[in-house]
């Protein structure tokens, strides 16, 4: 595949956390679990990430410009699948069941090809997702993409956002009922998705006075704290989002 511009690698190599900067933002190895939930409407995706005890980076939301500059140069290093590809991801069967209703992804995806990684099995409710990508597909193979690949073992493939979806749901075979979640639940779900088209997101500066993104920060730090943000805040934080992604 071609080359990556400069920005286009810094955007790639801190979403999947191969990072060397002690500066807020850039310095998050997990920024793509904040990042992510921007996506989602309401907040049910931060709650979810805050009950499993992971970080979510008030600091992402920190400068309007940097952030949608970063997810420009990321998006806009997604390129076509030469070759028929399968990957696998163990999901949150929360975040599955708003994909299944929403008939797409409606974040960036990790997927592997290395099969269903135990490093994703620290979810609490887990679908187990293969993906057959029919050449073609918008992602980024990172052995491919990166000079470098520092997590080489999770033999990652990012997908898209807003890349359509066909859902099949498939027995779960025994093996694979091993497979457990952070209460050591076993899959509610397996199934098959094969992407359809894809219409990638433009994000944009929400074009609302500062106090709609300073509630995102509120809220953030509130759930990080185990508080509950305040409905007015919750509010703003949602437009905020709604208008990142859909003006």
């Amino acid at each position: 595949m071609p080359a990556l511009t400069p920005a286009q690698l810094r955007a790639v190599r801190w979403y999947i956390g191969d990072v060397d900067s002690n500066v807020p933002f850039w310095g998050n190895a997990k920024a793509y679990v904040t990042l992510n939930s921007l996506f989602f409407d309401g907040i049910s995706a931060e709650r979810a990430r805050a009950a499993e005890g992971k970080f979510l980076d008030p600091a992402i939301l920190a400068d309007e410009n940097r952030l949608v500059d970063v997810l420009r140069d990321l998006l806009s290093a997604f390129l076509p699948l030469e070759t028929a590809l399968d990957t696998y991801r163990v999901e949150r069967f929360a975040d599955f069941t708003a994909m299944r209703e929403a008939g797409r992804t409606l974040s960036f995806t990790s997927t592997s090809t290395a099969g269903f990684l135990p490093a994703y099995q620290d979810r609490i409710g887990i679908a187990l997702m293969r993906f057959a990508l029919p050449a073609g597909t918008p992602c980024i193979p990172m052995a491919q993409a990166l000079p470098h690949y520092a997590k080489a073992d999770e033999a990652e493939v990012l997908l898209p956002p807003c890349m359509r979806l066909q859902i099949t749901e498939l027995p779960i075979p025994a093996e694979e009922s091993n497979i457990l979640d952070a209460n050591g639940q076993p899959p509610r779900i397996s199934v098959r998705a094969v992407p359809m088209e894809t219409r990638l997101p433009a994000p944009q500066i929400p074009a609302l006075p500062e106090r709609f993104r300073l509630a995102g920060m509120e809220v953030l730090s509130d759930l990080n704290a185990g508080k509950e943000p305040s409905a007015e805040a919750v509010r703003d934080f949602t437009v905020w989002k709604s208008a990142l992604f859909r003006g």
